[in-house]
């Protein structure tokens, strides 16, 4: 079993809150799956709430000082809660993490998506609707800024993680070929960031404003 920790390249310099929030995560699925109390029939929310009790009892948590929570809305607290800005209709993303401790006088947080994930058709679910899902509510979210500073976790139920990446970049080719909005520039590919875990990947997007990279990680349950 991998230690979950960053690479060396990255763990010489002062970690972010980008890199504390995936070696807490990674630590954690490790920690779930030796336990093995969990079900492969659970919904999304399910695994994370399962993963956030795993990461609250970090050290990683003690010493960064973090606040790990699941379901978080994202509000406008500058505007009336009213509109788009009503609680009620506000966008909400599975696992967040905050702390002052990594930017002086500043909350810094990071959030997590989670999608999950078959290879194929399997217990009355269709594989396809759930790459849809993944790249139109998860890719996309991120790349209007519904969702902002943040990764992707898909939660691999039933197959192989390296042929369902390849079915989702293949449909990635698709809507770009198709100019959906999701405008994909780059298919997901592996990116060494997380020591000893192989499948942490990256992907490059037309943002809004800007070109904006998304990080994936892919966890087989």
């Amino acid at each position: 079993m991998s230690s979950g920790q960053l690479s060396d390249k990255i763990i010489k310099k002062i970690p972010s809150i980008e890199e504390i929030s995936l070696e807490i995560l990674i630590r954690a699925y490790k920690n779930v799956i030796k336990t093995n109390q969990y079900d492969v029939d659970w919904e999304e929310e399910q695994f994370s709430s399962h993963l956030v009790s795993f990461m609250k009892k970090s050290l990683l948590r003690k010493k960064y000082h973090l606040y790990i929570g699941i379901e978080k809305k994202f509000l406008n607290e500058n505007e009336l809660p009213i509109k788009d800005n009503d609680p009620k209709r506000a966008p909400r993303i599975d696992i967040n993490i905050a702390s002052w401790k990594f930017v002086k006088n500043e909350e810094s947080e990071y959030f997590f998506e989670a999608k999950n994930l078959y290879e194929n058709n399997w217990n009355k679910k269709v594989a396809s609707k759930y790459y849809n899902r993944y790249i139109d509510t998860g890719i996309e979210n991120f790349r209007i800024n519904k969702y902002y500073n943040g990764s992707l976790i898909g939660y691999v139920l039933q197959g192989n993680i390296t042929i369902i990446i390849d079915k989702i970049n293949i449909q990635l080719k698709k809507d770009r070929k198709m100019n959906k909005a999701v405008n994909c520039l780059s298919p997901i590919e592996k990116i060494d960031y997380i020591k000893d875990f192989s499948y942490c990947y990256e992907s490059m997007h037309n943002g809004k404003d800007k070109k904006l990279k998304i990080k994936h990680i892919f966890l087989k349950f």
